[in-house]
């Protein structure tokens, strides 16, 4: 399957200059189910293990909880994020000062699953710090959609293989709304 890339920029409806609102976002059609998807985006142990651009997490991927990543592109810098969840079908990252707000959304198509990730920026450090960051961020969200299809689609295949099967920390497995 490819990779659809979708950036987008607009203003912030009534705000003036220096208040945009940026979105960068990618998706990708995965032949596996929802709930292998799932395992993936929200398997923390198995983050670095994978090509998903974090080199580095602490912390559990559960609603309400906190998690502090190192990315390929962040360097040394590690990003302490917030985590939202509607289990088996979106999660949310929520960063501070930049406001950056990255969604992750699965949607079941007859026993395959769309992804979406999106990222919208706001915040007083909007327009001065986002323009270099925004290509780099629309490759990354390339990459990592890519790498989740890869793995989901591997796992789907071999259930048994470490990392599929079994609840990441915190997460709860989705239902299978998909299901044939």
């Amino acid at each position: 399957m490819s990779t659809d890339q979708v950036p987008t920029t607009r203003r912030a409806p009534g705000q003036g200059q220096g208040k945009s609102r940026h979105s960068v976002g990618a998706e990708t059609l995965i032949n596996a189910r929802c709930s292998t998807v799932w395992d993936v985006i929200t398997d923390a142990q198995n983050y670095t293990v994978w090509e998903s651009g974090i080199t580095r997490i602490r912390g559990e991927l559960r609603s309400g909880g906190t998690i502090r990543i190192r990315t390929l592109t962040g360097g040394n810098r590690s990003f302490r994020l917030r985590v939202r969840q509607m289990p088996g079908e979106e999660m949310t990252w929520t960063r501070g000062l930049l406001t950056g707000v990255r969604t992750f959304t699965l949607e079941p198509l007859g026993g395959m699953t769309r992804l979406r990730v999106n990222e919208e920026f706001t915040g007083p450090l909007c327009g001065i710090l986002l323009w270099e960051f925004v290509s780099d961020t629309q490759q990354t969200f390339n990459d990592y959609i890519d790498a989740v299809r890869k793995r989901a689609e591997i796992l789907g295949r071999h259930p048994h293989i470490t990392g599929h099967g079994h609840q990441p920390s915190g997460a709860q497995r989705p239902r299978e709304p998909d299901a044939a």
